[in-house]
């Protein structure tokens, strides 16, 4: 008759071959998943950053004349291949990196306008050629949008993962699309790797098992098993159970460890369930210690809304080079998010050299306008500070413009199956935009509409500038700015 111990560690023997088998599946999906994720950001990144570098002038000249020759289409085709040999590393490829324009009277049709490649390679891709990588990416669905296929999208010239962002006049509107491809097959070398160091590194971790399983085998079984069908149900999702071992010893202590662990684990799920954004540690401790869990579905709710913008920010980043554009960008974007979070407001997205902030979401903020107000006011004398520091460093400084507006607005994960995001929409919304573009031409660096300024109208020294007509709006809005 085979002894129990030896059953034991036969059992214990066959867990671990199905848990490491299991656990290299688990590895393979959620390395791919991240490493995905990863360059889809960087290649998304590039295309935003190219389309912010080129000159639309320069493009709508090479859209007339369609003269890959011409003065324009050199100069753009120079600023995108510097963007190109700028992410030619070993850890991130851009192959190409071209701009695209829907063709005429086919809305599902791109093709190129400008390529990065040299005209004497036989991957260039002169003007009018037919883009075919755009029509199986879907392209035409996305065309105002910044935007990245999920899957690979195939073409004549091999499989990519592909990034797009849109590119517009100074008056808003669409001009053209960047495209920037990565070659697959450097991404799968990069996955393979993933992979392969993840088998030796659970071989290894098997391997260890088995020789401590083979010596602890004949100790506290009864502990073991309890332990064993503990951890199981924990990994298999029931963060709810409990292990209760009275053994007095490293079982009971590992026991109480676990059971910590899965408290943990059900803190910070619940966490993420709720909110998937950074957010200001008040808030984060709010909804931790909220009995309730916060509603992110989307549902409408009074909100503060601000929008912020650097101003002349293309010309900025015409006469400088783009290291010192994205250094600099990082220091102003790290302070801004800095005291948006003091001031409980929520970082919405970054729009190119924009910020969006809503205030009074997820939680319920009595104070959301004054927060709003106090984080404006912030803002510029932070940039003020930020200057004076660039100045004394010989780097150029910048200013910016801000508009608020409180109003309701749909807030909540919205978005696809594959992919959402935690944001706000409704004419809310686009009332604070218009509001912050006002801020330009009346030039008066904070604007705040008359629903913002009716909350708070004793706290704050207002001074009214009187009804000015919104854009896309017929009716128009008392605005404000502070004295």
């Amino acid at each position: 008759t085979m002894k129990y111990r030896t059953k034991l560690y036969v059992a214990l023997v066959i867990t671990a071959i199905i848990s490491t088998v299991i656990s290299l599946s688990i590895i393979h999906f959620q390395a791919k998943k991240l490493l995905l994720e990863e360059l889809h950001t960087n290649v998304v990144s590039i295309a935003v950053n190219a389309a912010s570098e080129v000159d639309p002038k320069m493009i709508q000249q090479v859209q007339l004349n369609k003269n890959v020759n011409s003065l324009e289409y050199t100069a753009t085709q120079n600023v995108l291949r510097k963007i190109r040999d700028n992410n030619r590393r070993e850890n991130l490829f851009v192959k190409y990196i071209y701009i695209i324009d829907p063709a005429h009277n086919k809305p599902n049709q791109f093709n190129y306008l400008v390529d990065a490649e040299e005209k004497t390679s036989a991957d260039f891709s002169p003007i009018g050629e037919s883009a075919d990588e755009a029509i199986s990416a879907d392209l035409s669905g996305h065309l105002k949008q910044i935007y990245s296929p999920a899957n690979f999208v195939t073409d004549a010239w091999g499989e990519w993962m592909t990034g797009y962002a849109p590119i517009y006049t100074s008056d808003g509107k669409y001009l053209a699309t960047v495209g920037v491809n990565l070659y697959a097959s450097r991404i799968m070398t990069k996955l393979n790797k993933l992979v392969k160091d993840g088998f030796i590194s659970l071989g290894a971790t098997l391997l260890i098992t088995l020789i401590i399983g083979w010596y602890l085998s004949h100790r506290q079984t009864l502990a073991l098993k309890q332990l064993h069908n503990g951890v199981k149900a924990i990994g298999g999702g029931d963060l709810n159970h409990t292990i209760s071992i009275n053994t007095k010893d490293e079982f009971e202590d590992l026991a109480t460890d676990i059971n910590r662990m899965a408290q943990g684990l059900r803190e910070r799920e619940r966490l993420l369930i709720s909110f998937t954004r950074y957010v200001s540690q008040h808030i984060m401790e709010s909804i931790l210690k909220s009995e309730d869990q916060i509603k992110l579905s989307g549902e409408r709710r009074k909100v503060t809304v601000l929008f912020s913008d650097i101003r002349n920010f293309t010309t900025f980043s015409e006469k400088h080079d783009p290291e010192q554009v994205v250094l600099l960008l990082n220091e102003y974007f790290s302070a801004m998010v800095e005291i948006i979070f003091r001031n409980q407001g929520i970082l919405d997205k970054f729009l190119g050299d924009g910020i969006m902030v809503e205030f009074g979401v997820p939680l319920d903020d009595p104070h959301q306008e004054s927060n709003a107000v106090k984080t404006a006011i912030e803002m510029r004398e932070e940039v003020a500070r930020l200057c004076a520091k660039w100045a004394s460093e010989g780097k150029p400084g910048i200013d910016i413009g801000i508009g608020i507006h409180t109003g309701f607005a749909v807030i909540g994960n919205i978005g696809s199956e594959k992919r959402v995001e935690y944001t706000a929409i409704g004419d809310a919304v686009n009332v604070a935009a218009r509001i912050e573009q006002l801020t330009k031409e009346l030039k008066t660096p904070i604007l705040i509409s008359e629903t913002t300024v009716a909350a708070i109208r004793e706290q704050f020294n207002f001074k009214a500038l009187g009804p000015q007509a919104i854009r896309g709006r017929t009716e128009t809005i008392d605005v404000y700015t502070l004295n």
